[in-house]
């Protein structure tokens, strides 16, 4: 009798055990979230897929892609010029948040990026007549210019700090991050037709100053989505 006893409470204790340590389990897996989405509106808009590796680390893929056209008038010295330019980017990257405090959503970031594309491109064009000397020229005799700014295709670090979460603690979240992407020093066309052929001989001294154009600014709202 005594050992029937004994057995019958050892089961009990045995069952215990296991409904609790299940509840204990499904409750972790109510409350741990995994998986996040965010959309990013800024200098490299885009999208990020985020996976919480613990409650302050989290693993992000994103993707960046900008292309924009204008073609619009603006002064230049007193004179009306149309311009045309556009802008070409296609950023894939691989990145990591930190939120070192508990209770606020600050966070650390930094991650490395492939350039698949980083160009803008502009061309001025005169609109009215010009005159040199003794001779007036139509803005077809006088040519335009042409200036480009091209990052080409390349692997490049970056970080940053912000706000929010990728993976958010509720099932919405906004947020903000600014940073830079640390790049080579981009390639400079600077060239002139007609009339204005003289530029292109502009086109090394314009790229020796710009040799200190490696910053690539991150400055982007984040509307985070989680996901499971």
């Amino acid at each position: 009798m005594q050992q029937k006893t004994t057995f019958s409470l050892f089961l009990l204790y045995v069952c215990l055990i296991s409904y609790s340590s299940v509840t204990k389990a499904q409750s972790l897996s109510g409350t741990s979230h995994k998986l996040g989405l965010s959309l990013n509106l800024g200098t490299t808009p885009g999208i990020d897929v985020g996976y919480a590796i613990s409650p302050k680390i989290t693993a992000r893929l994103g993707y960046s892609y900008f292309k924009y056209n204008t073609n619009t008038t603006a002064k230049t010295s007193g004179e009306e010029v149309k311009l045309g330019g556009d802008a070409n980017v296609s950023i894939a990257s691989l990145s990591f948040e930190y939120h070192p405090f508990k209770k606020s959503s600050f966070k650390l970031f930094g991650g490395a990026s492939y350039f698949d594309k980083g160009q803008i491109a502009f061309v001025v064009t005169p609109t009215g007549t010009y005159k040199f000397g003794s001779t007036t020229f139509t803005p077809e005799e006088v040519g335009n210019v042409q200036f480009t700014v091209d990052y080409g295709k390349q692997y490049a670090p970056f970080a940053g700090i912000g706000f929010g979460r990728t993976v958010p603690k509720r099932r919405v979240g906004f947020g903000f991050e600014v940073g830079s992407y640390y790049t080579q020093t981009p390639k400079i066309t600077l060239t002139g037709d007609k009339r204005l052929s003289s530029m292109s001989e502009q086109q090394a001294k314009v790229q020796e100053n710009m040799k200190d154009w490696k910053y690539w600014p991150v400055v982007n709202l984040r509307l985070a989505i989680r996901l499971d």
